[in-house]
């Protein structure tokens, strides 16, 4: 009889226990929130049709098993919503140190973002109107005038660290290569494929622009986390990096975008 008292006993305290780790598991959340720039960054972001970045999160959401509600607003915007945590999350945001200090990116060991489990990886590029006295060897950047570059894009601190002057008043590559073309800027930075796509579509701006050469960088782009999303939800995050890295590889993935770009990275 004592025998069974103490394993009947025995059974309810593990019982006790199962619940209370049970109880302190952290619960997945009803969805997850994710801003983005609210203009077109060809093939990356479309307003009137979804582009490469909001395929994959179609992708995402069917795996992850969590609603994602995506939020379109101008960049700055977006990541001061992210800092706050009034949004979980940020699409397309390349590794700055800046950024790093109130979002999560995924890490290495050594302390580096892993770009493993990035999105996408682009360059960026400067374009300036043919004949302009701009020069760009890989290391030093030549130049008496300002460059322009989109508001809030990381690029602005790498092009200040160069030593030129830069203006990022506007949101659109559209807009920042007339700029040049009219003179305003002597040359402007932008991502490569948006620029590119941009030229193509413009008969009036092609003549007139012309690409420098080696780019002025490579990024990868991630979905980065707001510090109160991470702190609760840590492991839905690790599960949306896990799952990009292994949906850009996907031959599914990569058919269902194929009509936007050539390759994917």
């Amino acid at each position: 009889m004592r025998t069974l008292k103490i394993l009947l006993s025995l059974a309810a305290l593990s019982g006790t226990c199962c619940v209370n780790v049970l109880a302190q598991a952290p619960a997945n959340p009803d969805k997850v929130s994710i801003c983005h720039e609210n203009e077109d960054a060809f093939p990356w972001l479309l307003k009137a049709k979804p582009g490469y970045s909001q395929i994959m999160i179609q992708h995402l959401e069917k795996q992850l098993g969590v609603p994602v509600k995506l939020v379109a607003m101008p960049w700055k915007q977006c990541l001061a919503e992210l800092k706050s945590g009034a949004v979980d999350a940020a699409m397309n945001a390349s590794f700055s140190k800046d950024r790093a200090e109130f979002a999560h990116y995924p890490m290495k060991m050594d302390g580096d973002a892993d770009a493993t489990k990035r999105m996408y990886r682009t360059s960026y590029a400067l374009y300036k109107a043919k004949g302009a006295a701009v020069s760009w060897d890989g290391q030093k950047l030549s130049t008496a005038g300002t460059v322009g570059a989109q508001t809030g894009f990381s690029i602005v601190n790498q092009l200040k660290e160069l030593g030129v002057k830069v203006e990022d008043s506007s949101p659109t590559a559209d807009e920042l290569l007339g700029r040049v073309a009219s003179g305003r800027y002597v040359a402007a930075a932008l991502q490569t494929t948006e620029a590119e796509n941009t030229l193509a579509g413009n008969a009036a701006l092609g003549p007139k622009l012309e690409r420098l050469n080696p780019a002025l960088v490579e990024k990868a782009y991630y979905t980065i986390f707001s510090k109160p999303f991470f702190a609760k939800h840590g492991q839905t995050a690790r599960d949306v990096w896990r799952l990009e890295a292994k949906i850009r590889e996907s031959a599914e993935f990569k058919a269902s975008v194929s009509h936007l770009m050539k390759s994917v990275d």
